[in-house]
């Protein structure tokens, strides 16, 4: 459509030169005042005609500038949003694996603190906190550390959740009296709150 227009405009031009380049002889002639009259409209027509196909080429190429902008706009977008996921599934994506398996540690660890007789019982004891110990080391590896909390703490509600309000002579009131369990953290996030009492 455009290649059209300006081959439109291009014939004008042609149309423009051969009529100012009139001849000699046309010129020279009795009816030279009547001709010149009818070429003038004729040149005049013209250029309005050209001067309407330029405005409506500069407005079709600013149109087309605009979509081209717009269209590059939301291609970066694109790719910023993607780059985005890319970094949060990276850094977030083994949470749910990581979730599933602290139950497992949690409960390996309160066996751990048993402290049995028999010595074939301590044997096997040594040999769950080595497997515990190369878990831990696999979970920091992938950003995954458990949340320090120790009686005496201020309670959190960002990093601690409260199972049961006690009584102590010993912590204020609003401070940690017991850690039930332990919270961990993937990076920034709380994958895990520590379930405590606090204390009345």
């Amino acid at each position: 459509m455009e290649k059209e227009k300006v081959k439109e405009v291009l014939n004008l031009f042609e149309n423009i030169k051969k009529e100012l380049n009139l001849d000699e002889k046309q010129k020279n002639s009795k009816e030279k005042d009547s001709k010149e009259d009818h070429e003038e409209t004729k040149e005049l027509s013209n250029i309005e005609k050209l001067e309407l196909e330029f405005v409506a080429l500069n407005e079709q190429i600013a149109k087309l500038e605009e979509a081209r902008l717009i269209a590059v706009a939301d291609n970066q977008n694109t790719v910023k949003r993607f780059q985005n996921e890319s970094i949060l599934v990276r850094k977030y994506g083994g949470e749910k694996l990581a979730s599933e398996l602290i139950p497992a540690i949690d409960m390996f660890r309160g066996v751990l603190k048993s402290t049995p007789d028999n010595p074939e019982i301590k044997n096997y004891l040594m040999g769950f906190e080595m497997i515990i110990n190369q878990i831990d080391q696999a979970l920091t590896n992938a950003g995954v550390v458990m949340v320090d909390v120790k009686p005496g703490d201020d309670f959190n509600p960002e990093l601690h959740s409260a199972i049961e309000q006690i009584k102590s002579e010993e912590f204020e009131s609003g401070k940690i009296a017991v850690v039930v369990s332990n919270g961990y953290k993937l990076h920034d996030r709380v994958i895990k709150h520590a379930a405590v009492k606090v204390a009345e």
